[in-house]
């Protein structure tokens, strides 16, 4: 549960400055940024730690086809987060957990008892909770926000590859399974990134130039990004993904704090019933 809880941190912050760094670069830049930083940060893991990296043949060929899942997943996260509005983008992508937790308990055959199915459930529907304005939301929904078809997307295609990095992190361990899918994640964004600048090039389209600034704010988005990752790949290595997964759901916390500490938020009655099921949902698993 204390790697779901760090996990929980890093995507977080990750999320919150992502949505930052997207509106100043765009989400296109902010992702390759912050998987390239990503990628270098674990492969310098890698060389200082070197960890055994025999079991990466057995779980390539699942990693692979997941580095398009996770690179998908990736683009229309950052582009929702873009787009927002946060209060109705974040409810979504917090539901993603449920997908590895059905997948861990089905494919995996994860055993949860009685107290920790509460706990789990208490947990996942705290942290949609927590980070919904029901004023807000009423109010995208009837604008339709452009960002919520992005974060259903995002959901979807992050819970399947959140269950693939958890699996093969107990097949081949949580970070040569990283690395791996990291490094493969970068080429996938590195290639697109590449055709797209021939694009633009070959049409004369002008681009905006990079503030310095920002860049450094999308390197942090893919270091924190990473961090988080490294403990949920570490909390599935060596416990259950089930637990883990609904632990790391917590991380829409860090944006409803950030709100309230950087843009001078108040969160609303419901907010503060989900902060109170997160912790209920927790202390359940921890008891369990």
């Amino acid at each position: 549960m204390i790697y779901g809880l760090a996990a929980a941190l890093g995507w977080g912050l990750s999320d919150l400055w992502a949505a930052m760094s997207g509106r100043r670069i765009g989400s296109g830049r902010t992702v390759v940024v912050a998987q390239v930083a990503a990628a270098v940060v674990a492969t310098v893991l890698v060389l200082i730690v070197r960890p055994d990296l025999s079991g990466i043949p057995s779980v390539a060929p699942w990693l692979i086809p997941n580095a398009f899942l996770g690179a998908a997943a990736f683009a229309t996260l950052y582009k929702g987060l873009q787009l927002g509005p946060i209060a109705v983008v974040s409810p979504v992508l917090a539901s993603y957990a449920v997908i590895p937790v059905l997948l861990s308990i089905v494919l995996l055959g994860e055993t949860l008892g009685g107290w920790e199915v509460v706990g789990v459930a208490i947990t996942i529907a705290g942290a949609a909770l927590t980070s919904t304005d029901p004023r807000a939301l009423r109010a995208g929904t009837r604008t339709k926000p452009a960002g919520l078809p992005w974060a259903i997307v995002s959901t979807l295609l992050f819970g399947v590859a959140t269950y693939v990095m958890g699996w093969a992190a107990k097949e081949a361990g949580f970070l040569p399974s990283l690395w791996f899918g990291r490094l493969t994640m970068m080429t996938v964004f590195l290639l697109a990134a590449l055709v797209v600048w021939m694009r633009s090039r070959s049409a004369g389209e002008a681009r905006d130039a990079v503030v310095p600034s920002a860049l450094t704010l999308a390197v942090m988005v893919g270091v924190v990004e990473l961090v988080g990752t490294i403990s949920y790949a570490r909390g599935a290595e060596v416990g259950l993904v089930s637990i883990v997964t609904a632990a790391s759901a917590t991380y829409p916390l860090i944006p409803v704090l950030g709100g309230v500490l950087l843009l001078h938020e108040r969160p609303v009655l419901t907010q503060y019933v989900g902060i109170a099921m997160v912790i209920g949902g927790l202390v359940l698993l921890g008891v369990a």
